[in-house]
């Protein structure tokens, strides 16, 4: 994203070279949120084409910027000088120019430049780049210079760490390389088990809705349940789940990569071919929950060593499925698809830092709904991108849906993610305005009043977060009428229950602890008396 022109700076070209030369100083050249990146980048490209130097800040700047990189793939000088760089004399800058080339280019020409110099390429540390960014071309001749690769054997032992990283992007180079034939989801054909995950201690609030479609869930823990269904797409009426897994027998399964492995191997293509049309492989990705018996990433890639084979192919940029080892309380496997869209929150079309997780709150809101009323007339004070009033609307006819945020871009946001869900699933339209909630002025008392209030741990601090809360609990009984509710969700619980307790004219109906993405925040109903 490029800074604001007006106020961004500028550094002269010996200013940057000086912060080049300190330590991580392309990194912090790359983060510094003060300067203009445009002008960085063009000063940078410069310096590149005529001095050889900034290639690292380069590939930093184009990695975080899509508009970089179309800038930097359509000047055609820029990337002149990064084809001849590929044979500079440096090492280091020749490794760096073959992962620009693997960043900005699908030309075939480039793919031959590489092959050539890969047969040239004398130094050990340039050789992974020079594959990986073979493999990010593509085409036949790249296939086929990579399918007759082989890595030298390392020499002696201070050659087996690069050993070890040629012959890892050697694996992931043909990997992309593959043709990526799709596999469409066809269904399920039979009644499956499936695991749906839920917000902690909010599970039951999913029980209720599958026992509305007709469903028995089973081995229903605070966080999670099982179902056996042949319809997937069918469970998508349901919007407390957080994701659907597909359990993966793992009884007697040593909690070792090469077992797990077997186990997967064994499990998922026969899933696979009745599940989904095309033919293998298969991309996936890894993912632990736990601790795994090894360190985290030493884990991962002996497991995908031992994965890989013609059915199932390690693409962790361009997956189809994820396979998941859970590792608390004992060794469970799962099987993840993302070869079918989740419909059911379509409408979040944009979203700000420490946004809501939807399916969070639909279950937030399922918590309160026996104090919830139809028809209701709704506000949110503190309505981020509107994904709680979105959920709200969703759950019940509502007479009106108002949100009040300090932020323009939350407001821009929560406006944009309103009329899409208008639009997909014709609920009212929600009003927005942007204000500070001790500010505004109702027109008269809302039936509920409903929030994500800001955590002091994420967004501002705990002393604006108590500035906050205690002028949004002076003015509850303002915003909302004799009888009406407010059900608010926070980390601050400890804050906002002391200031509920000094007031004779809030009563606490309801609470609950839940998690999200590692914190334990609570949910209150109160109703105003």
């Amino acid at each position: 994203m490029t800074r604001d022109h007006k106020t961004a700076r500028k550094l002269t070209r010996e200013e940057i070279i000086e912060r080049l030369e300190a330590p991580n100083g392309a990194l912090e050249l790359a983060n510094d949120a003060g300067l203009d990146r445009d002008a960085l980048f063009a000063a940078s490209a410069e310096l590149f084409a005529g001095e050889g130097l900034a290639s690292a800040l380069l590939i930093r700047l184009i990695k975080s910027d899509k508009a970089l990189a179309a800038r930097a793939t359509g000047d055609e000088g820029f990337m002149a000088a990064v084809r001849a760089a590929v044979s500079a004399e440096s090492p280091k800058l020749r490794r760096n120019a073959c992962r620009l080339i693997g960043m900005l280019s699908d030309n075939e020409n480039d793919a031959s430049l590489l092959i050539d110099r890969l047969d040239k390429e004398g130094t050990r540390f340039v050789r992974p780049s020079l594959l990986l960014a073979l493999g990010a071309i593509g085409g036949e001749a790249a296939e086929k210079a990579l399918s007759g690769y082989s890595p030298a054997p390392p020499k002696d032992e201070t050659e087996e760490k690069h050993f070890r990283e040629e012959t890892d992007a050697l694996k992931q180079a043909r990997a992309a390389c593959v043709k990526h034939v799709k596999h469409p989801f066809t269904g399920l054909g039979e009644r499956t088990d499936i695991e749906l995950r839920a917000p902690q201690n909010l599970s039951y609030r999913l029980a209720a809705e599958l026992r509305d479609l007709g469903l028995e869930p089973r081995n229903v823990t605070p966080s999670s349940l099982r179902v056996f269904t042949d319809d997937l797409t069918g469970l998508f009426a349901c919007r407390c789940f957080t994701e659907a897994l597909f359990p993966v027998p793992a009884k007697g399964v040593a909690a070792d990569p090469a077992a797990i492995a077997a186990r997967f191997r064994e499990f998922v293509p026969g899933f696979m071919a009745r599940t989904h049309g095309g033919e293998p492989p298969c991309r996936y990705r890894i993912e632990t929950e736990g601790e795994p018996p090894t360190e985290r990433t030493a884990f991962k890639k002996a497991l995908r060593n031992a994965l890989d084979c013609a059915e199932l192919i390690n693409a962790p940029s361009d997956y189809e499925i994820e396979l998941r080892c859970s590792f608390d309380g004992g060794l469970r496997l799962y099987l993840k698809l993302f070869t079918l869209a989740d419909p059911r929150f379509a409408y979040r079309r944009e979203s700000i830092p420490a946004s809501m997780n939807p399916a969070t709150a639909a279950a937030v809101l399922r918590f309160a709904e026996d104090f919830l009323t139809v028809n209701a007339r709704v506000i949110d004070p503190c309505c981020g991108s509107g994904t709680l009033l979105i959920e709200r609307g969703l759950l019940s006819p509502c007479d009106s849906l108002t949100g009040v945020d300090i932020s323009h871009r939350a407001i821009d946001a929560a406006r944009t993610n309103s009329a899409a869900a208008a639009e997909l699933f014709g609920i009212k339209q929600a009003k927005f305005v942007a204000n500070d909630i001790l500010r505004f002025e109702a027109k008269r008392p809302y039936d509920e009043l409903i929030s994500n209030l800001p955590f002091g741990n994420r967004v501002g601090n705990h002393e604006s977060c108590e500035r906050l809360y205690r002028g949004l609990v002076e003015r509850l009984p303002k915003l909302v009428k004799k009888g009406g509710v407010a059900v608010l969700y926070t980390m601050e619980f400890t804050l906002l229950k002391r200031l509920v307790r000094e007031r004779k004219d809030l009563e606490i109906l309801r609470t609950e602890r839940t998690e999200a993405g590692g914190l334990t925040p609570m949910i209150m109903v109160l109703r105003v008396n």
